[in-house]
């Protein structure tokens, strides 16, 4: 892991190192210059770790050389001295990880399997530094005599050890995404990890969530036909020059935007929905937040760091069967309308419709929503309206340059 991790950073500059071992991929990035501790908040300017595992080579390197220094393992993988360390991620592996955010690191069941060294050490001191972000990272399965296996599970294997607690996750990486759990509910934790496992083990683990009690009976899951497609998200700014990033909703974004629907004005509610509507329950929200990205595409618009978000806007569309003509619906939450949002929404999503070979849009406009309807009128599309009973309908079409060829 630490390898794997060290030999992406070749494009980085002054970075720092405090660990609690050093590899060989440490010492390829002294000598490329990209480690160099000088903005370490202490000390500065020095690589410091506690032991090494390596080449010969790594060993010469680190033999009196007054840029490392050494320390014991009660001084490096103190939580105190790890937390002092301004921007600290810490980066560690998992054999297992439960669907409540427990995490095995140590043990095949009762069988140990390596030392818990620094790992909880580590994770809380930076979660405690300034910036810090406590990482788990992991590939999504294993091979075990029985097969592959899925290393987010139900639950723990009897006698595993949890290294590090429930209480202690913050962030669990596999190759299918990212999963935030520090300050989540249960039915949060469970649905953000199920979104990260491998494919083929999402319906079991979706099921044994609903057997404990995790999640709602009637959860759904999106379906397999697409990944979440992370080479959509783009961060823009909004004329107050507030950084906002679009990004593809998730099945674990029901939270965000119950909070949102729940800080509309009336006015907003009645422009977006054609009416009053005064909840928005669970089996409303799951099958919002739950979209396939190719027949029903829902891009939110998020702002704040990871653990203290808000979605603050959503465009979404959903096709027809040839996948040519797609329905298109927004809304802005109050504070941020007139900044812009509604307009970049519409143009992301008629970019990943473009591309998509979607070559004609249409929406249901209150006649008095004259916000939207002048996205519609300004954004280059060829558009005709007409309306009935205070409904604009908006059928809007790519110009032939516009289409995407091949399509």
């Amino acid at each position: 892991m630490p390898d794997a991790v060290l030999s992406h950073l070749t494009d980085k500059h002054d970075l720092g190192i405090h660990t609690e071992m050093f590899s060989d991929g440490v010492l390829k990035l002294i000598k490329n210059g990209n480690i160099t501790g000088k903005y370490k908040t202490i000390h500065r300017g020095k690589t410091v770790g506690s032991f090494a595992a390596g080449s010969r080579e790594l060993f010469d390197f680190l033999n009196s050389n007054p840029q490392i220094e050494m320390h014991p393992s009660d001084y490096t993988n103190h939580p105190f001295i790890i937390s002092q360390h301004d921007n600290m991620v810490a980066i560690n592996a998992a054999l297992e990880i439960d669907l409540t955010g427990q995490v095995c690191a140590d043990s095949l069941g009762q069988m140990l399997y390596s030392g818990m060294g620094g790992h909880a050490d580590f994770i809380r001191g930076a979660a405690l530094a300034k910036n810090g972000k406590p990482i788990i990272a992991m590939p999504s399965t294993a091979r075990s005599p029985e097969g592959i296996c899925s290393r987010i599970v139900p639950c723990l294997q009897e006698g595993a050890g949890v290294v590090t607690t429930r209480g202690d996750i913050h962030y669990v990486v596999t190759e299918y995404g990212v999963a935030y759990l520090h300050g989540k509910t249960m039915r949060e934790r469970a649905m953000a990890l199920i979104n990260i496992a491998h494919p083929d083990f999402r319906a079991e683990l979706l099921h044994a969530a609903k057997r404990r009690r995790l999640v709602y009976p009637n959860q759904i899951m999106p379906p397999a036909r697409q990944e979440y497609p992370d080479h959509l998200e783009k961060t823009h700014t909004l004329r107050n020059g507030q950084e906002v990033l679009l990004r593809p909703i998730k099945s674990d974004d029901e939270s965000l935007m119950k909070e949102m629907f729940y800080s509309f004005s009336e006015q907003t509610v009645y422009l977006r929905y054609h009416g009053s509507l005064k909840s928005m329950p669970h089996n409303k929200l799951q099958v919002f937040c739950n979209v396939d990205y190719d027949t029903e595409m829902a891009i939110v618009a998020v702002v704040g760091p990871a653990g203290h978000e808000d979605v603050i806007g959503v465009g979404r569309y959903m096709t027809d069967a040839a996948k040519t003509n797609a329905e298109f619906a927004f809304v802005v939450q109050d504070n941020w309308q007139r900044q812009g949002l509604g307009t970049l929404l519409f143009n992301r999503l008629v970019e990943i419709a473009r591309d998509a070979g979607i070559r004609k849009f249409g929406a249901d406009v209150l006649a008095e929503n004259s916000g939207m309807l002048k996205i519609f009128h300004r954004s280059g599309l060829v558009v005709e309206t007409s309306t009935e009973q205070g409904v604009v309908r908006v059928e809007m079409a790519l110009p032939n340059s516009a289409v995407k060829t091949g399509s």
